[in-house]
């Protein structure tokens, strides 16, 4: 079993709200097809996806977002943050599909957000993978 760690002494995002969370994670691909339209589309739903989730109270406080790209190298573009914070990048479409790359980055940081929740007692919901 994890050592808990109180409030402050790791990560004082938690003290303000000891709410549940959902780790969400969005897994977008930025390559050399989503080019024009496509990359538009994907800009526009990240801006969406934030006024969204802001706009629903307990979602606001419970969902945390990160985004991982994939076009041409897999990048993490936000690490976990509360939806408040998550600024929409502006991503634009280059290179080739490290789709399963990408996937295994992804896995790596829901299971160390999940520990990070443990670790200073936060519950959680099943991770959302997008």
């Amino acid at each position: 079993m994890a050592e808990q760690v109180p409030f402050g002494a790791a990560n004082v995002e938690f003290v303000d709200n000891p709410d549940p969370r959902v780790a969400c994670l969005l897994l977008l691909d930025t390559s050399y097809s989503m080019g024009g339209s496509p990359i538009e589309e994907l800009n526009n739903g990240l801006e969406v996806c934030k006024s969204e989730l802001l706009a629903d109270g307990l979602a606001a406080k419970r969902v945390e977002l990160a985004v991982v790209t994939f076009g041409g190298t897999v990048n993490v573009v936000t690490e976990f943050t509360a939806v408040e914070h998550f600024n929409p990048p502006t991503l634009s479409a280059n290179g080739n599909t490290p789709m399963g790359e990408a996937i295994m980055r992804g896995i790596d940081m829901l299971s160390q957000r999940k520990q990070t929740y443990k670790t200073n007692g936060i519950a959680y919901y099943r991770p959302w993978f997008f």
